[in-house]
């Protein structure tokens, strides 16, 4: 899924680069499509802890990709920024909830608006991430139709033809492993608690989500974890390669 465009080979692109897992395969499968990435944008916006930026540094030196470390003003109003503790140890499957408290407002939105500023200095006009159906749950601005309609502003405010490529847009956090290990993706790089601290909490609700996909799949996370974990059935991800 990209946008409805055949793609061409060696297209300038920009990605998005978070450090998780979901960043790391779209970064992956880019690279084995063929793209051009002109640079890699990883975004502080007043994140409790560096260790995903720290993440995405090495991601970006294990594919060659440069990259660059955008300084925001902290985007308040989220768990993730400080606004609140990390919720701990909640039951995902019986959320109703329509917008996870770690919802960063609008984070998307100005993400993907610095980015298309910044490929406006070059010929980039492919903008890659990781948005995916998991996410897309609970957090509004990681839909397919806020990324359509971003496209358009974009082609609208800048008159040039962006793409917002999103290749996992329609996978689940089990899919997204699958591609990850299939495209020989840096896992071992990866960081997605929310804490920030080493080793990773396991009680978070991206630990939790990032665990059972590992789980679905029937691999090892790779990734120490300071909880006791059970991997009844599942093979060790060094046994992937």
């Amino acid at each position: 899924m990209r946008g409805g465009q055949t793609r061409v080979q060696d297209e300038p692109a920009i990605i998005l680069l978070s450090g998780g897992l979901d960043s790391v395969t779209a970064l992956a499968w880019a690279q084995a499509e063929g793209y051009a990435i002109r640079a890699a944008l990883s975004f502080h916006y007043g994140q409790r802890h560096e260790r995903e930026l720290q993440a995405a540094t090495a991601i970006a030196a294990h594919y060659g990709v440069p990259q660059q470390v955008v300084e925001l003003a902290p985007i308040r109003g989220s768990r993730l920024t400080g606004d609140g503790a990390i919720p701990q140890g909640r039951d995902l499957a019986g959320l109703t909830e329509t917008i996870a408290p770690t919802y960063v407002p609008n984070r998307n939105m100005i993400l993907l608006a610095y980015a298309a500023a910044h490929a406006l200095l070059g010929d980039a006009t492919q903008l890659i991430g990781g948005w995916n159906a998991a996410d897309g749950a609970n957090y509004p601005d990681c839909r397919d139709e806020f990324l359509r309609a971003t496209e358009t502003a974009l082609r609208l405010a800048t008159l040039r033809h962006f793409t917002i490529v999103r290749p996992l847009i329609r996978d689940g956090k089990a899919a997204i492993v699958r591609r990850a290990l299939a495209l020989g993706a840096p896992i071992p790089l990866t960081w997605t608690c929310y804490v920030g601290e080493a080793p990773a909490c396991g009680s978070c609700d991206a630990c939790q989500l990032r665990l059972d996909a590992f789980r679905q799949v029937g691999v090892r996370d790779p990734l120490p974890y300071a909880v006791d974990l059970e991997w009844v059935g599942c093979r060790p991800y060094a046994e992937t390669g």
